[in-house]
């Protein structure tokens, strides 16, 4: 991880009030164990500052700003964000990230024991296969997965009333009818988030 990299995490961090040395040593961690296995597996075309703005900051940005905590499942975690940095940033108490494609469980399963194996729970599996065991969630995250019809119904199994879904994205029309858009100021990635109910 380079040093301009480093900064930009560290900047980031204390501009939202984050910075903790705890917190800022293990996104470090994981935005440079990122870079190196996608040297092999190719998780991400980013590199450097533009890796850690858009798949650290930004997330954690739209996180403060929902004021995500509970337990969060992110679908098609793939490369690991945004659960990660948002599981590490806001302390959530369990997050499940479900991945169906081997190699990428493989890298999620190795950064999770080296960030937080006791909270950081990984499925190798869709998540209309799911099966597990999982307690009631208070988010569901997306960042590179389309929530269709189908896979919102999956999805309420798990979900009570108050359980919110953000769909990290730049697409401009909403997923369903009273999603609400999610911006933080200067950020690149957006969001909307909503409500099963209102699927």
């Amino acid at each position: 991880m380079s040093p301009d990299s480093l900064a930009v995490l560290e900047s980031e961090l204390r501009r939202e009030s984050l910075f903790t040395t705890p917190v800022y040593e293990k996104l470090s961690t994981y935005v440079s164990e990122l870079e190196r296995w996608s040297r092999k597996l190719n998780l991400t075309s980013l590199q450097g500052e533009e890796l850690v703005r858009r798949l650290v900051v930004d997330p954690v940005k739209i996180g403060r700003q929902l004021h995500m905590s509970g337990t969060l499942l992110d679908i098609g975690s793939g490369n690991g964000s945004p659960g990660i940095p948002l599981h590490v940033s806001l302390g959530l108490e369990t997050v499940h990230l479900v991945e169906s494609r081997s190699k990428r469980a493989a890298f999620l399963r190795h950064i999770a024991s080296l960030i937080d194996p006791q909270k950081i729970r990984v499925h190798k599996t869709r998540v209309e296969d799911l099966d597990a065991e999982i307690e009631r969630i208070d988010w569901f995250s997306m960042q590179a997965v389309v929530p269709t019809a189908g896979l919102l119904e999956s999805l309420r199994r798990w979900a009570r009333a108050t359980t919110r879904i953000v769909w990290m994205t730049n697409v401009d029309s909403a997923p369903v009818r009273g999603a609400t858009r999610v911006m933080k100021d200067g950020g690149k990635v957006g969001g909307w988030v909503f409500r099963l109910d209102q699927s």
